[in-house]
């Protein structure tokens, strides 16, 4: 039987997957959205295998917080830049000031989808 961390570790691989497939076809802004499911569903795969509740969130800054891993320390900005894909990614009106003033793009699909993938396969390491 799989312990409760390992399947939002697989729910995140599965994310990361089909994140894949949508920069292969130039879905930029799910891309970016899939891209922060991921590192969320991790950092909540985190928490559950330290036996901490998570909170009904999905701002990464918090999660990342509560997680206290020193091996995320290097990604905190990355995950802090992430974690601003969120709302802009599914809304066209976002919140003033934020990303929403412009679609996401190639290269923001790519540095969102490069991060997640780097987040997700040390947590593999670190800890299944």
């Amino acid at each position: 039987m799989k312990k409760p961390h390992e399947v939002w570790f697989e729910y995140a691989e599965d994310d990361l997957k089909f994140a894949y497939v949508g920069l292969r076809e130039g879905f930029y802004s799910k891309v970016c959205f899939l891209s922060q499911q991921v590192i969320e569903k991790v950092l909540k795969g985190c928490l559950v295998q330290q036996g901490k509740p998570y909170p009904k969130t999905h701002k990464l800054v918090d999660l990342y917080s509560l997680c206290n891993l020193k091996w995320l320390k290097p990604y905190k900005e990355k995950i802090k830049l992430i974690d601003e894909f969120y709302i802009p990614s599914r809304y066209p009106e976002g919140i003033p000031g934020d990303l929403s003033t412009r679609p996401s793009n190639e290269n923001d699909a790519k540095e969102a989808i490069s991060a997640a993938k780097e987040i997700l396969h040390l947590a593999l390491l670190k800890i299944r």
